[in-house]
């Protein structure tokens, strides 16, 4: 509690937005201070935490790791801050608040879509924020107080120690081409027929990328030639429609753009371990009313 009364919301904001400019004199800028004050500050802040946050490099401010560590936890207490007020405002005009929740492209074209449609129309709860991103940056945004909920998957190479987990569906992959590729019409197909096209892949290493190579690694075939990697499935979808390259979608996101007439799927199955998608949930002290609402919600719509 002494050092909690000794630290200013002015002395966090500086520490979070150094750690992104690396500059003192843009910070300073950007929070209405001059550069003699920002060095106050900081120094303060320093002062308080017992610990160097900041040292001056060939490139600018460079944190410490204790710099790193405390811009980390001063931008999730700022953006608790940030929601506090926005709540209090929401309530004050009759409203029920907000909720931010992201979700990965999969999800939209069935899950989240009947959900929200179901929402709207029942005038009712709270107001959604929605980010549509891949389920690594999902896990981070939750991480460092940027999400309240959201829907993915969980990944193996950033800490999930805080968030819990509702598993609820198992996602299943299609291999898509044009509805005019060659190999549509062909009487059947195998992994060898789809080695001479190119092919555009998700970066790795999202669960997707993994799936095609260990589909490949056990036939024992090389990795597929590929000239673009992108986790935006838009751009995948309108590069396939428009050439002879294939791709790789989930299966509830391939069959929504498979009635637009835009792609159509190929008869050769990927093994490779997907996992299931579902709910990912900061663990809380005190949950968000509004965030286990809607995880109910979701959980009885996917049921």
């Amino acid at each position: 509690m002494a050092t909690l009364s000794r630290l200013r919301l002015k002395q966090l904001a500086l520490v979070v937005s150094l750690s992104e400019t690396r500059n003192l004199h843009a910070s300073a800028r950007a929070l209405n201070l001059s550069q003699p004050g920002a060095t106050k500050l900081l120094q303060e802040v320093e002062r308080i935490l017992g610990v160097e946050l900041f040292r001056r490099g060939s490139k600018g401010m460079e944190p410490s790791a204790f710099g790193t560590e405390a811009a980390r936890h001063a931008r999730t207490v700022l953006t608790e801050i940030d929601r506090l007020t926005n709540q209090m405002s929401a309530m004050a005009r009759g409203e029920l608040g907000s909720v931010r929740m992201g979700a990965v492209m999969e999800a939209v074209p069935g899950v989240l879509t009947e959900v929200f449609n179901n929402l709207l129309q029942s005038g009712k709860g709270p107001l959604i924020n929605l980010t549509i991103s891949t389920s690594d940056h999902l896990v981070e945004a939750l991480t460092e107080g940027e999400l309240d909920l959201a829907l993915g998957r969980p990944v193996e190479h950033i800490d999930m120690g805080n968030i819990r987990f509702e598993p609820l569906w198992a996602e299943e992959l299609s291999i898509v081409a044009a509805a005019t590729h060659p190999l549509v019409e062909a009487a059947s197909l195998s992994l060898e027929h789809l080695l001479d096209y190119d092919w555009i892949l998700q970066p790795r290493p999202s669960p997707m990328r993994t799936s095609i190579e260990l589909t490949f690694a056990r036939a024992g075939l090389a990795l597929p030639n590929n000239r673009l990697e992108t986790s935006s499935m838009l751009m995948t979808v309108n590069l396939v429609n428009r050439s002879n390259r294939l791709a790789v979608l989930p299966r509830s996101v391939a069959r929504f753009y498979i009635k637009a007439g835009l792609v159509t799927e190929l008869g050769v199955e990927l093994d490779g371990y997907m996992g299931r998608y579902g709910l990912l949930i900061p663990n809380m002290d005190e949950p968000d009313p509004n965030v286990e609402a809607l995880v109910r919600y979701i959980q009885t719509v996917v049921g």
